[in-house]
């Protein structure tokens, strides 16, 4: 099972940054340092994570493309985590929780128990969950994060074969297919601190939650400047 990391307050710092070393599997140490990572929601789950009105303090992982393991993206406590979407070809920083725990969840009953303790986010559970991924200094669920073209131009995750750019950009910023976003891929550092600079910024225009009418803002206590 992997580690588990004291969160602390409310840090000054965001981003990466320097962590204990702490076992995160039997036998084996990983340098302290935190990675980023971000989190592909499609619409559906993002429409109704936007509803949730609470910080995120968990997420659920699972065997399939649609609700992948973060075990398998190497996503390990102290990691932050980015939830993005995209709405009409704009990619959107939809929050980030820090990891503190992450939890084998192969028994059903341990399941139900902890989806009974997060009831507001179980819709994010799919109906093969294996992993629940405990989380603190979760933001709230925001809409008016826009990645700016310039960003997403640059945006770059750094797995295993080594550092790639977000495919499917257009010249003019915009994201034409999801697919090269869609799972848990870990970024590289500059472009994790790109990341941490919008959500810690000015807001940009909000998606409506509905097509045919346009909803409230996300209140002021869920966003970033009440938490750093």
């Amino acid at each position: 099972m992997s580690g588990v990391v004291r969160c602390p307050g409310r840090p000054g710092g965001s981003g990466g940054g320097p962590w204990r070393l702490w076992n995160v599997r039997s036998g084996r140490y990983r340098a302290a340092m935190s990675e980023a990572y971000t989190v592909y929601w499609p619409q559906p789950r993002w429409r109704q994570a936007a509803c949730v009105g609470h910080h995120l303090a968990v997420l659920f992982g699972g065997p399939h493309h649609s609700t992948p393991s973060f075990r398998r993206a190497t996503v390990q406590p102290a990691d932050l985590l980015y939830p993005i979407g995209v709405c009409h070809q704009v990619l959107y920083v939809l929050g980030r929780m820090r990891v503190q725990q992450i939890i084998p969840a192969d028994d059903p009953e341990l399941l139900r128990d902890y989806l009974a303790r997060y009831s507001a986010w179980q819709f994010l559970a799919p109906m093969c969950t294996s992993e629940v991924v405990i989380g603190c200094e979760g933001t709230g669920v925001l809409r008016d994060r826009p990645l700016p073209g310039e960003i997403l131009q640059r945006l770059t995750y750094r797995p295993r074969r080594g550092p790639r750019p977000v495919r499917n950009v257009s010249d003019d910023g915009r994201l034409l297919h999801p697919e090269s976003v869609h799972g848990i891929y870990r970024l590289a550092e500059s472009s994790a601190a790109d990341l941490e600079t919008i959500l810690a910024g000015l807001p940009g225009e909000p998606i409506p939650l509905s097509r045919s009418r346009r909803h409230q803002p996300v209140p002021a206590d869920l966003r970033m400047d009440t938490l750093f």
